[in-house]
């Protein structure tokens, strides 16, 4: 049978009544049921030991007896409060059926038979014995403390016997005044305290059946939130992974994580694994882990990750701490960026890539000399430039197609010439530049005439021509932290222009003992 809905106990007004039962019909039923277990072998003990207390009044009724007896009723009065009370242990009898109405019913027949019994047994009696007040007091004792309370009309029946018990004594039995006061007095003493802690009973008891209740309710639903995010966890189509905190034991992860991480299923058992394993940075784990020390989500962040089949992959990971069945645990997502990484690397490659010579461009030059310029090691720096004397002629005389190769067989053979440090860029027609690295004023001058006799002392061989070049190349020497490279090119192009003009095929500045000897021979 399903649970109907629970009337909240907090907030909102309480949900029972005066009496410490619940206020709606359904809520009670089920409240009964719930707590069957607990409630039917108290109404069988009742049923059973109070029914076989009553019959052996009998014994009693033999032993006190002053007067002529009517054996039969009293014997028939003690029977049929018997016959109820075992009627009442046989339908709350272990392993029976759980029947809510009949122990309602039931229960309160045999309360009404035991209290008006008492009194047919007083009336036979024609007086009021010792042990009869006492069973009379252990009755409603009894009915009030261990007797389930279920229906409002049960914490009446005692003021009313009460009532009815007085009367008896002084309109029937002729008791004195005094006598019939203490009876009062004692019974409604016990019936005050009774209806009191019957009442709180019947509170306590129903406030923590609907306590658990909720309970059950809150994790009925948390369980359903969990299968709903699993669920969700599993369908995702973004690799999810739930790994311990802060050692990074992996928990979980879903298909779409497997694919990523273990594309050929070499892992016999991904449980088994840590989450460190899969970075292909060792120092990764860490740096990650101090951050989410420091925060509880960080990403989304660009990292190398690599596979079980020791594949490297570009991730974008997010991560954010959390609690997984009661323990501290971080959920990453990770979405693969290796192609993205890749065509962005194309891009910028061809962004400072000059396309015809495969050089770098001047946008590429000036960033390359720039990280170049940052480390001490490579000092002192010294930038050329060198341009192709009369190439103009070349593309009227042959055509640019021709032009073209003549461009690429002299980036060629000026990368030959340089060191593997040095940087030899194309920044515009037929205009090289190149940074040389760790090189003095003279050393510069050296490299930069064995660029020039590279060129002019060997002809080019393009489509049968045989194609004799030079070049003219300017030096410039860059100051200790010198960044406006800008600035440096134009005076390296200032001393290639100076070379143009001083004939073509040199080279610009001249150092100054090479000049002076050059004058005296």
């Amino acid at each position: 049978m399903s649970a109907p809905p629970l009337s909240p106990t907090r907030p909102g007004p309480q949900p029972f009544n005066r009496y410490g039962l619940l206020r709606r019909p359904d809520d009670e039923h089920a409240f009964v049921l719930g707590n069957w277990a607990e409630l039917a072998p108290r109404a069988c003990a009742v049923g059973l030991w109070g029914g076989l207390l009553f019959a052996a009044g009998t014994l009693a009724d033999l032993l006190l007896m002053r007067q002529p007896t009517p054996w039969g009723p009293l014997l028939l009065t003690r029977l049929l409060v018997l016959a109820l009370g075992l009627r009442l242990a046989w339908v709350t009898r272990p392993g029976a059926t759980p029947d809510v109405q009949g122990l309602r019913l039931w229960m309160a027949l045999f309360q009404v038979a035991v209290l008006l019994g008492l009194r047919v047994v007083v009336q036979l009696h024609g007086q009021v014995a010792s042990y009869q007040g006492i069973a009379a007091v252990l009755a409603c004792v009894a009915i009030y403390a261990y007797a389930p309370m279920l229906r409002p009309p049960q914490f009446w029946f005692m003021p009313l016997w009460l009532a009815l018990a007085v009367l008896q004594q002084l309109a029937l039995l002729h008791a004195a005044p005094a006598e019939a006061l203490l009876f009062l007095v004692l019974l409604g003493c016990v019936n005050i305290i009774g209806w009191s802690l019957a009442t709180h009973a019947n509170r306590v008891q129903r406030n923590a059946w609907l306590d658990r209740r909720r309970l059950q309710a809150e994790f009925s639903d948390r369980v359903a939130a969990e299968q709903n995010l699993r669920h969700l966890f599993e369908a995702s189509p973004v690799p999810l992974v739930l790994a311990g905190w802060p050692h990074g034991q992996l928990l979980h992860v879903n298909q779409a994580a497997l694919d990523l991480l273990d594309p050929q299923r070499a892992l016999a058992d991904p449980m088994l694994a840590q989450a460190a394993d899969f970075y292909a940075d060792p120092q990764t784990a860490s740096t990650l882990g101090r951050s989410l020390a420091r925060h509880d989500a960080i990403g989304p962040l660009d990292l190398r990750m690599k596979d079980s089949a020791r594949r490297v992959l570009d991730v974008m990971l997010s991560a954010r701490r959390l609690r997984y069945d009661g323990r501290r645990a971080v959920l990453a997502s990770l979405v693969e960026i290796t192609h993205r990484k890749r065509h962005e690397h194309e891009l910028r490659r061809l962004a400072h890539t000059d396309a015809l010579t495969g050089l770098h461009n001047r946008r590429g030059f000036f960033a390359r000399a720039e990280r170049i310029s940052r480390d001490p090691a490579l000092a002192p720096l010294a930038l050329l430039v060198l341009d192709v004397d009369h190439f103009k002629s070349i593309n009227d005389r042959h055509g640019h197609a021709i032009g073209d190769l003549v461009l690429q067989q002299l980036a060629g053979r000026m990368s030959s010439v340089l060191r593997d440090a040095d940087l030899l860029a194309r920044i515009g027609g037929e205009e090289f530049a190149a940074l040389l690295c760790g090189t003095s004023s003279q050393q510069a001058w050296e490299l930069a005439e064995r660029l020039r006799c590279a060129v002019c002392e060997h002809e080019l061989r393009c489509q049968g021509l045989r194609l004799s070049l030079s070049v003219s190349v300017g030096v410039a020497l860059l100051d200790a932290g010198e960044t406006d490279w800008e600035a440096a090119l134009a005076r390296a192009d200032d001393a290639m222009y100076r070379a143009k003009q001083a004939g073509r095929n040199q080279v610009c500045p001249r150092p100054a003992a090479d000049a002076a000897a050059d004058a005296a021979a």
